[in-house]
């Protein structure tokens, strides 16, 4: 009979245990039963703002802080994805985060930050309005919307250039077939203006290839040089043609293309330059570029 009682006690006992523990939180340990959705109040560093496009920082874009806050705390987390209600801001103009509130805490942040565009190129003014996902279970969102007006005051003015040699050449030398990479040579590439004069480099890196970009330049002509700084080959008595391809464009507007140059070949001696581009300006951001003839 004893047994039977002690039976009968040991299983009341575990569903008692049972019970409680369906009952806590599974993060936090803490009940759940009396749980009661706080109301969150949201607010914004700046509303009903105004940011023209050459105010934005072209690296780290111009940052909003959204800030989350409940009366008391509490034993769970809370997270408020922000996400756009409306306006015509594409993706690309912004990116926006999550609030957490996390368990024991009030207050949370996260940054909406805005970014330059290029690909948008000339599109116009935008509008952005952006509030709290309305799928938060486990709390009571006040009434908020950020807004903002996006003013197309910013023109790209960068073009972007890559300069290539790439390849092998074949050749019998005194001890046998021999094969060189055209990339052991090292090209730089330095911007003159219309009289000559070297205003600084583009490109010269030691790099295969090269990259660099022209921004604010004034309106003129100016010419894109090659410059050999060394070239291991030039006591080979080779004469092969190392093309030199320059390929450029301007994100947001139609100016792209490429074009080979076949000054250079594998005895050029180090220290040489030529010309191989000629590079007109207009507008401040209008570029027309060409190959040197």
């Amino acid at each position: 009979m004893k047994n039977k009682f002690k039976s009968i006690f040991l299983l009341a006992l575990s569903v008692g245990v049972l019970a409680t523990s369906c009952s806590e939180d599974d993060h936090t340990g803490a009940s759940l039963i009396n749980y009661t959705s706080p109301n969150v109040s949201l607010t914004a560093s700046e509303n009903n703002v105004v940011i023209p496009e050459s105010t934005i920082d072209p690296d780290d874009g111009y940052v909003i802080t959204v800030t989350a806050s409940i009366a008391e705390p509490v034993f769970t987390d809370i997270h408020i994805p922000l996400v756009q209600t409306g306006g015509n801001a594409g993706s690309g103009d912004f990116t926006s985060g999550t609030i957490i509130i996390l368990s024991g805490l009030t207050s949370a942040s996260t940054d909406v930050t805005f970014w330059l565009n290029c690909e948008n190129g000339d599109d116009g003014d935008k509008t952005l309005e952006l509030g709290a996902a309305d799928n938060i279970s486990n709390a009571n969102m006040d009434d908020f919307t950020l807004n903002v007006n996006i003013m197309n005051d910013w023109i790209n003015d960068v073009l972007a250039l890559t300069f290539a040699w790439d390849g092998e050449l074949t050749y019998d030398g005194t001890i046998g077939e021999v094969t060189i990479s055209f990339c052991d040579v090292d090209l730089d590439f330095p911007l003159t203006d219309d009289m000559g004069n070297v205003l600084g480099y583009i490109a010269g890196s030691g790099d295969c290839p090269e990259e660099g970009e022209l921004s604010g330049l004034a309106d003129g002509t100016y010419y894109i040089i090659a410059e050999v700084y060394d070239n291991p080959f030039e006591a080979e008595g080779l004469t092969d043609v190392i093309p030199v391809t320059t390929s450029y464009s301007q994100c947001g507007f139609d100016t792209e293309g490429s074009f080979e140059n076949s000054t250079f070949n594998a005895g050029t001696p180090s220290n040489d330059a030529f010309p191989i581009a000629i590079v007109e300006v207009s507008g401040g951001y209008n570029y027309t570029i060409t190959p040197w003839q």
